[in-house]
């Protein structure tokens, strides 16, 4: 089994009544993983699972992929660079990945990419109107960003993000 990060991004069920049940259900799932196979997999499984759950209630469902992207490995030596830095600022950081559309995918193919993501309130969430960062927060997140990219200008060559 895969490590597969699963969000379900939104559920509707239509204009209705409180006691009548809805003719259909849209549900987004906006699925993530580190690995393109392994993500292959997972996809395959929840389609197999959603048919599953049909079969037995005896109701239809339909599939369809919005988007698919390949994993973009981000640069192990900015990375460390940004773990470096963050421990330097005496500030504390979390390794993840991001499948999300960021410029840094588009980036990655022209030069070393990562990136710096902001610790946000309610519990990280995103992409909703209640995702909210602090001040603190944000200028934790501009002080490591600012503090790599002087490094990374500083050095004489790609082998010193490592």
């Amino acid at each position: 089994m895969c490590r597969v990060d699963a969000r379900g991004r939104s559920f509707d069920i239509g204009a209705g009544q409180t006691n009548v049940i809805p003719h259909q259900a849209v549900i987004t799932v906006d699925l993530r993983n580190p690995d393109d196979e392994a993500m292959t997999r997972a996809e395959a499984d929840l389609a197999a699972y959603a048919a599953d759950l049909a079969a037995a209630h005896g109701v239809s469902v339909e599939w369809e992929r919005m988007a698919k992207t390949d994993m973009v490995p981000f640069d192990a030596g900015v990375q460390d660079l940004l773990a470096r830095t963050a421990e330097g600022l005496g500030l504390g950081y979390v390794r993840t990945m991001s499948g999300a559309g960021h410029d840094a995918q588009e980036l990655s193919a022209i030069c070393p990419t990562a990136m710096v993501f902001v610790r946000g309130e309610h519990g990280g969430i995103s992409h909703t109107p209640r995702e909210y960062s602090t001040p603190e927060a944000c200028g934790d997140g501009i002080d490591v960003l600012a503090n790599a990219v002087v490094a990374l200008a500083n050095q004489s060559g790609p082998e010193e993000t490592r």
